[in-house]
């Protein structure tokens, strides 16, 4: 019984997962299109219209004829088809096709939608396997591999007393000895 309640549990979370997905990777205005057609759709056919070219996105739902019965039924078709549990109150709470695409975008991509430097290090990845797996010279990887330490520095706390952003190496040089210096410069800008 449980092993078949975890299956239902999965089974009702893939069209969530699966539209979240589809809308992950688009901007944000294909995003809005995509899910006001899903809403318009899906309004036309519990009102019994023609199609989502017969329900204005800027209309109320109200002023389209739909009632609380059709309310309903417009809710469980979204829930059907985002995987979302949504609230009876959906279409009151969201009294246009274009809020609710709006509401509908908040709950399906605020947490799937990974922040843009992660695509851009996705694809670094990419590259550096790339490069390492063509044998790259080395002075090419050491240069790379500088300029990649150097970013992670932005990301490190700044030690206490040093400027935001500076490296924790570049806190202690009022200490370090002419070595440690030059160190300090051949590891920043490779010389």
């Amino acid at each position: 019984p449980q092993a078949a309640a975890e299956a239902g549990r999965d089974a009702a979370a893939a069209p969530q997962e699966s539209l979240a997905r589809q809308l992950a990777g688009l901007p944000a205005y294909e995003r809005t299109r995509a899910l006001s057609d899903l809403v318009r759709a899906h309004t036309a056919a519990a009102l019994g219209l023609a199609g989502p070219e017969a329900v204005e996105a800027g209309r109320g739902f109200l002023d389209m004829g739909l009632d609380s019965l059709t309310a309903v039924q417009l809710r469980n078709r979204l829930g059907t088809a985002t995987g979302l549990r949504l609230p009876t109150t959906l279409v009151f709470d969201h009294p246009t096709p274009a809020a609710l695409a709006a509401h509908l975008d908040g709950l399906l991509t605020e947490d799937e939608v990974p922040p843009p430097v992660l695509g851009e290090l996705d694809h670094l990845e990419t590259t550096l396997r790339t490069l390492a797996g063509d044998g790259a010279a080395e002075v090419l990887r050491a240069d790379v591999r500088t300029r990649l330490q150097g970013l992670l520095a932005l990301l490190d706390p700044a030690p206490a007393g040093a400027a935001p952003g500076t490296p924790a190496d570049a806190a202690g040089l009022d200490s370090a000895s002419a070595d440690e210096i030059f160190d300090f410069i051949r590891a920043e800008f490779g010389r």
